[in-house]
């Protein structure tokens, strides 16, 4: 399972009513993508899950070794809730 940015404080996710698919971002600057889509298609996911980071606060690409950055934080660790809203599946 692991986890996912989808369980980060510092992002949020909204689904796009037109598209019906999740769009997600990251307080922390994070360009947050599907790696597997290309172009615009690439922003959005059937799932929060499958959003990772893909470019960096600086604007290079996020060469990661996993699909949680370094500053990922539980909700629970900042005594916040989760800011993305998911519809039951």
């Amino acid at each position: 399972m692991g986890l996912h940015c989808a369980d980060c404080v510092y992002s949020s996710f909204s689904l796009n009513e037109e598209a019906g698919l999740y769009q997600g971002s990251c307080s922390r600057g994070y360009t947050l993508a599907n790696p597997h889509a290309d172009g615009l298609e690439g922003h959005f996911a059937e799932r929060p899950e499958e959003l990772v980071p893909t470019v960096d606060p600086f604007g290079n690409e996020y060469l990661r070794t996993s699909n949680v950055c370094e500053r990922f934080s539980l909700p629970h660790a900042r005594g916040g809730a989760p800011t993305h809203e998911r519809e039951a599946h």
